[in-house]
């Protein structure tokens, strides 16, 4: 794959490696997170292979997957290597030996669907504040507004179209008491991206749950929730209109009270019902008793849905919707004595694409297993098929 492809005459190493150097990461479970400098080398590998400089792990990863080239401007470009699953950039499929230009913050996948691997290019510093104008002494006027518009006419007002009346999503109807459908919902990588960008809320308060930053606005009261996705939130409006399904809380949101009013805030705006519960944090140990340990992040949420579904026997049907796998036990868990507390992929879960987090087609997929009904071809088709979009270099 690599051998077929010629490095274009442009590509050479940084003429100031250190002043253009950035850091790429790779986006995944905590256990699949890694990250590399890109310094001085005009082409750097992307692949499964031992050999790659990025090194990824990922069924849907070939050994030499993609490369990452540099101009003597330290400007960098992303290139597919005929992979097998295709490599994306913002979910736009590149077209085989062709490079195209990969801005900061952008989100490049490879391969595509729920078991894609993902990375993330950016600086490996931080933007420096712009530098404060040096104070002055005010200038003294007797009468500035005149001075500055005294010979103007006198301002007469004019009437303009009317303005539209603001038309509000009308709440859905008051959910049941005692349900027997539940949504165990995470927050990041599904209704909101995975890690916004650096400089998005540069002068807003923020708050940081496993490093990242969420923002914080209001008046009297911080709210959470403004960076949600309106299509994620339509497409969760939808799944409780068609399963009146209650919502319970599953992602690390659930930990802060203000993060969690956000969320309120947020449902209230796309009438969608409160948050009905959450699940248990079985990190939060009680005092005298020892911190249960988990071999990895996706059994220790696993374990918490067990548990509440446990203390909530009336439940009949239940999904999950996550940008983590719950139903792919790693190695370490392989070897625990609760690897049986994984999802069951076919009706009791579903994992979302990080870079556009719950679509339509998704809910789709929710409202079968929620329902107890079978999923057509076309659905499932929908959900895990391959995009065809392609994009070539500008």
């Amino acid at each position: 794959m690599e051998g077929q492809f010629r490095r274009p005459k442009w590509c050479s190493a940084p003429r100031s490696p250190e002043r253009h150097k950035s850091q790429l990461r790779a986006l995944g479970n905590e256990a699949d997170e890694r990250s590399w400098e890109v310094l001085d080398k005009s082409v750097y590998t992307v692949g499964r292979h031992e050999t790659a400089d990025f090194q990824l792990q990922g069924e849907l990863v070939s050994r030499i997957h993609a490369a990452v080239l540099q101009d003597v401007e330290g400007e960098r470009y992303l290139v597919d290597l005929k992979s097998t699953h295709g490599t994306f950039l913002e979910s736009k499929r590149l077209k085989a030996h062709e490079p195209v230009k990969w801005p900061e913050g952008q989100m490049a996948s490879f391969g595509f669907g729920p078991k894609a691997v993902f990375m993330v290019l950016g600086s490996m510093g931080e933007v420096a504040p712009p530098a404060k104008r040096p104070k002055t002494e005010p200038q003294v006027i007797d009468d500035p507004m005149a001075s500055l518009y005294g010979d103007l006419p006198e301002a007469s007002i004019v009437n303009t179209a009317p303005k539209v009346a603001e038309t509000k999503v009308q709440p859905l109807p008051t959910p049941t008491k005692d349900p027997t459908r539940v949504i165990f919902l995470d927050i990041d990588g599904v209704l909101r991206p995975l890690h916004s960008r650096q400089d998005a809320f540069q002068n807003t308060r923020t708050i940081e749950i496993n490093g990242a930053r969420v923002p914080l606005l209001g008046s009297s009261e911080a709210k959470a929730g403004v960076d949600f996705w309106p299509s994620a939130m339509r497409a969760l409006r939808f799944i409780v209109q068609k399963t009146e399904a209650r919502i319970v809380l599953s992602s690390d949101w659930r930990k802060q009270e203000v993060l969690k009013e956000g969320i309120q805030s947020a449902f209230e705006e796309h009438g969608i019902p409160d948050l009905y519960s959450s699940t248990p944090d079985l990190d939060q140990a009680t005092p005298g008793v020892i911190k249960t340990l988990h071999s990895s992040f996706r059994e220790k949420r696993c374990k918490e849905i067990r548990k509440w579904l446990k203390a909530n026997p009336k439940i009949t049907h239940f999904c999950a919707i996550d940008d983590v796998d719950l139903s792919m036990p790693d190695k370490a868990s392989l070897k625990s004595q609760d690897s049986d507390v994984f999802l069951d992929p076919d009706k009791e879960f579903v994992k979302t694409n990080p870079v556009v987090g719950l679509t339509m087609e998704i809910s789709k997929l929710v409202i079968c297993y929620l329902n107890g009904t079978e999923p057509s071809e076309e659905i499932l088709s929908a959900v895990f098929g391959e995009p065809t979009g392609i994009i070539t270099k500008a």
